[in-house]
């Protein structure tokens, strides 16, 4: 693997050097939670963030380096004395290598894209394809990253492509096609385990959708397998449809017969008046995630907000979120309903969000409320 990670960083350092490199930063999240502890007001932040390096337009080489830190705030080096935790947050927040990738465009003069990626690669219908293959305007839903999901698995799409592989895409077809195939040694499933995953998106005026298809092997008596659906509609300028189903895991003998526990679904009407937005957001988590159980069986989060403002350029929106969120299978909290306001300034490319929640049932007055500060852009 040292040796692969070598050679592709000379191939990256020679496109690099005959080109003007870019670098561009996809994902910048930041996320401050703050919580009562014992009497004491306690800050937690947890970051998210991707830079990106890459140079050459015909045969280009890429460099991506990731920090993901789960707090920020504890030491960022072991110390004298050996605490487990605490070398494990030290190795989490170090900047580490995340990926490398060379594409070869427009392979044997087809309309064909070639790449050769090493670790992570993209993740499969989140919503973010269609600004960025396509220009539009983003259709994503708010319910996903870390403002999302501030404490156990942030969920981010349905499935995640990681490992060492190729990938072929086109958007020559048809301006309103979009196709890619990759075949891969899997990060998740471990070494000896390989997966491939095709998936299509279609994109006009009124309807967007994307569509994946994927399998993996060895791993289970018959392979692995997972599939789902993005569905973006705007029946006109005040009611939108944003839908995402899919099964990000099944292994038909090892898992038992498909049933709802093994899926991901989130539903979600939009409904614009002026200035005036109300979205109605019902996800249910899925038993297993980027190929690992997530121990949230029948978890489904109900949520409804109510947004006033503009949320273009220099310009702000608040309003109020109320959640009612079901955890059957926790002991403590299988009903947790909570109401937050919230306000999101927009400005220079850079969405700072400023949320407080209120936990109104079960009423304790130690949790009563978490306050919550995140920046997310992407430049």
């Amino acid at each position: 693997m040292r040796r692969t990670v070598f050679l592709m960083l000379l191939v990256l350092w020679s496109g690099i050097a005959a080109f003007a490199a870019n670098v561009t930063i996809p994902t910048f999240q930041l996320l401050t939670r703050g919580v009562l502890d014992d009497g004491l007001f306690v800050l937690q932040t947890r970051a998210d963030i991707d830079i990106r390096l890459g140079g050459g337009y015909k045969y280009g080489g890429e460099l991506g380096l990731s920090i993901r830190s789960v707090n920020l705030e504890e030491p960022s080096t072991p110390g004298a004395i050996y605490d487990q935790d605490v070398i494990q947050a030290a190795f989490r927040e170090r900047l580490r290598l995340s990926s490398a990738s060379v594409i070869v465009r427009d392979l044997f003069g087809l309309p064909v894209d070639a790449r050769y990626f090493i670790g992570e690669y993209t993740r499969i219908l989140n919503g973010e394809l269609f600004p960025e293959q396509f220009g539009t305007r983003i259709i994503a839903s708010n319910l996903r990253g870390l403002l999302a999901f501030p404490t156990g698995i942030v969920y981010d799409g349905v499935h995640a492509i990681d490992g060492t592989g190729l990938a072929l895409t086109t958007t020559s077809i048809a301006p309103w096609l979009y196709l890619e195939g990759a075949f891969y040694q899997d990060a998740y499933l471990g070494p000896g385990h390989y997966s491939t995953d095709i998936r299509a998106a279609f994109n006009t005026p009124g309807i967007k959708a994307e569509t994946f298809l994927g399998a993996s092997h060895p791993g289970a008596q018959y392979g692995i397998y997972r599939a789902g659906l993005l569905l973006y509609y705007a029946a006109g300028p005040r009611t939108e449809l944003f839908t995402q189903i899919g099964v990000p895991r099944w292994a038909p003998v090892d898992d038992g017969p498909l049933n709802i526990d093994a899926f991901y679904f989130l539903f979600e009407p939009r409904v614009h008046v002026g200035v005036v937005s109300i979205v109605l957001s019902l996800f249910w988590h899925p038993q297993y995630y980027v190929q690992a159980p997530t121990n949230e069986q029948g978890a489904t989060d109900i949520i409804v907000r109510l947004v006033a403002g503009d949320r273009s350029e220099g310009m702000v929106s608040g309003g109020i979120e109320n959640s009612i969120r079901l955890r059957p299978t926790s002991a403590d909290d299988q009903l947790r309903v909570g109401v937050a306001p919230f306000v999101t300034i927009t400005s220079s490319g850079v969405v700072w969000d400023l949320k407080t929640n209120f936990n109104l049932f079960p009423f304790e007055a130690a949790s009563l409320f978490e306050a919550y500060a995140g920046v997310r852009t992407r430049f």
